[in-house]
């Protein structure tokens, strides 16, 4: 409110009748409005405003906010004149002009939010980015692939990071259209994983599972699904334990890496893990290790979080060493025509188990893949 003109009058000692008009009114005070992230516009008192202020009378109004598409509330400020009736958390609030001010609004992405049930594509969302720490560590959620059907668990583990306890077992005996709204591709891009087969898990000339390109294992992507559901001996901890399909590195990264030995190639950039979710890196400071590390390189405790089944690997036309062996492909490179993987192993001899972070494997192996959330 603007202030009137002032004046004196001096009371008589007798009763008198004083009467008092004031010049001032209601004026309009302008209220710079800042709409940070996510935010299209704030809406006070039923008018939305999308624009950088707005002109209120003195007084209380209600305030709530519109967002962008994928964001929601995150929290309110305000500065000068203005006072926030329920907090600077509450979306839903009040606001009491009594002069000129600023009003801020910020959205967010929202939280992730694992719930058994949901989608492994629609927990891939978080401002901050990652594993959220709401989730208790070590405690398993399952998701639905809609890719397949597949259904996996999930949990944050000691690393901070959500890890997919089961083998990915995206495969078929037909081909299957993959794109960047379900995988982890590049956006507006498409790939097809190739049908179930034995070839090109060799590295002499092969004819890949499409029938028509020609190539080496290292060249043309393969899966086998043969084990799919065998669950191997020496197994353990939260996930299902099966074998899942097996994948050559150029399978695993939907296309990505898909060249000759002693060819130079970089670590690959997309997968075939869900959308918002990407294979781990690998070897000496790779997220394996730091997730043996985390929990305190035990080798049991380690396997149990994980849930690694021994699920061993594809390799010239037959699969090998279940139930002695476990191999997961990383997305660093060895070097030319290796890339780092982690190996559980079973020693019978010891009747102990074994892990290496930091092992290789040739392109053209059959490796499983594990999945962790961007």
């Amino acid at each position: 409110p603007s202030a009137g003109a002032s004046s004196s009058y001096t009371m008589p000692k007798s009763a008198a009748t004083v009467t008092a008009t004031s010049s001032a009114s209601n004026v309009a005070q302008t209220i710079t409005l800042s709409k940070g992230t996510g935010v299209s516009g704030i809406n006070i008192g039923g008018t939305n405003y999308t624009g950088a202020s707005a002109s209120l009378n003195c007084g209380s109004y209600a305030i709530s906010g519109n967002y962008s598409s994928g964001y929601e509330f995150s929290s309110w400020a305000v500065s000068g004149s203005l006072t926030l009736g329920s907090g600077t958390t509450t979306a839903s609030n009040t606001i009491t002009v009594s002069g000129s001010g600023t009003l801020i609004l910020t959205g967010q992405i929202p939280a992730i939010t694992i719930a058994s049930g949901g989608n492994m594509q629609d927990v891939s969302s978080k401002a901050d980015g990652g594993c959220p720490s709401t989730l208790s560590t070590d405690t398993a959620y399952e998701l639905t692939d809609p890719r397949d059907g597949n259904v996996y668990r999930v949990a944050r583990l000691a690393d901070g990071n959500c890890w997919m306890l089961d083998n990915l077992a995206l495969g078929s005996t037909s081909a299957i259209a993959l794109s960047s709204s379900d995988t982890n591709l590049p956006s507006g891009t498409n790939w097809t994983l190739p049908k179930s087969g034995t070839v090109c898990f060799i590295s002499k000339s092969c004819t890949g599972t499409d029938g028509t390109t020609t190539g080496t294992g290292n060249t043309v992507p393969a899966i086998n699904i043969d084990s799919k559901d065998i669950i191997p001996s020496h197994s353990s901890g939260l996930g299902s334990n099966k074998v899942g399909v097996y994948y050559n590195y150029c399978a695993a990264t939907a296309g990505g890496i898909c060249v000759a030995n002693n060819s130079n190639n970089a670590s690959p950039d997309h997968d075939i893990c869900p959308k918002g979710w990407r294979m781990p890196t690998g070897g000496s400071s790779g997220e394996y290790k730091v997730l043996y590390s985390a929990y305190s390189s035990n080798v049991t405790s380690f396997m149990n979080a994980l849930s690694t089944p021994l699920s061993g690997r594809f390799y010239n036309g037959r699969n090998a060493n279940q139930g002695n062996y476990g191999y997961f492909w990383s997305t660093t490179q060895y070097n030319e025509p290796s890339m780092y993987h982690l190996i559980v192993r079973y020693l019978d001899l010891y009747s102990t188990f074994d892990v290496s972070h930091d092992d290789y494997a040739g392109r053209v192996e059959g490796n499983s893949v594990r999945c962790i959330l961007k």
